[in-house]
């Protein structure tokens, strides 16, 4: 096969696309702002459950990213792909930490001096006993029945 010879064939501009003969360009920046909110609040919301001072973070950071996004999409006439499920989650695991953050607070005195206590527990006996001691307190400071902390009380 043989090529003809003559002027090397230009490239021809597409509305919104690219030239013909160059390589695919990857996604905007808009498209990877919306990728980034979801991956945020993913982890957010994952994080919420077993360090959430970093679910807050993150949850913060999702909303701030997916709503940058979702805003340059609009203005740019672009897509954001997850950028919405981003909000979501990060809400989620926003909410979910502060939930988590106001309860350690509130429940400070209680949760400090039954740790503590089991510090210094050498023996199941002694586990025992510090759980009979601060287990009450947290109940009738949540309002919750009594000896319900017993059935809950492991994830202590």
């Amino acid at each position: 096969m043989s090529e003809q010879p003559g002027p090397p064939a230009q490239p021809e501009d597409r509305s919104g696309e690219r030239p013909a003969g160059q390589p695919p360009t990857g996604p905007t920046r808009t498209q990877r702002a919306g990728w980034r909110a979801l991956w945020l609040g993913g982890i957010a919301l994952l994080t919420s459950f077993f360090f959430y001072p970093l679910g807050l973070v993150l949850g913060v950071a999702s909303l701030v990213v997916g709503v940058r996004a979702r805003r340059a999409a609009r203005e740019g006439g672009d897509g954001a792909p997850g950028a919405l499920p981003g909000i979501v989650l990060g809400s989620v695991g926003l909410a979910l930490s502060v939930l988590s953050v106001s309860m350690t607070l509130f429940l400070w005195s209680e949760l400090s001096g039954y740790q503590d206590c089991l510090s210094t527990s050498n023996t199941k006996t002694d586990e025992q006993a510090c759980q009979d001691e601060y287990y009450p307190k947290i109940e009738e400071k949540l309002g919750l029945p009594e000896g319900s902390m017993k059935k809950y009380g492991d994830i202590l």
